[in-house]
């Protein structure tokens, strides 16, 4: 990899900062680069030559940009268990919500739902106002 400003080829590559780069860049399969020569960040393709480019494990908060404090406290083990628990929270709430009648399943019964609508879909008289 060639630096764009000194054309070194000194250079490593560099953080992702931020949630919106790390996915930006990995869905456009570039990665951000420093030049170790003059110190320019720059944005490249991912080369082949380069071992990021092989299949290697990211962690879900490495693939969010998390970094420092949150990267080490936001393990996957973390981030997964948080969202099951939100997921069986909420399946168990509309659990409740049904038994107790707080929320009227009317699409799931048809025959509860057999009078007519109030509204027609065209067919019928139209009534003068």
């Amino acid at each position: 990899m060639k630096c764009s400003a000194c054309h070194s080829e000194d250079t490593r590559r560099s953080r992702r900062r931020g949630v919106r780069e790390g996915i930006t860049l990995r869905l456009k399969q570039q990665a951000p680069f420093r030049c170790l020569a003059c110190g320019l960040r720059f944005v490249a393709k991912i080369e082949d030559r380069h071992s990021a480019a092989a299949p290697h494990y990211v962690s879900i908060a490495d693939y969010l940009g998390l970094r420092g404090w949150a990267r080490r406290v936001f393990t996957d083990y973390l981030i997964l268990g948080g969202l099951g628990t939100f997921v069986l929270l909420t399946l168990v709430v509309l659990v409740f919500a049904f038994a107790l009648g707080w929320i009227q399943p009317h699409f799931l019964l048809p025959e509860a739902n057999s009078e007519q609508p109030h509204w027609s879909l065209g067919t019928g008289s139209k009534s003068a106002h």
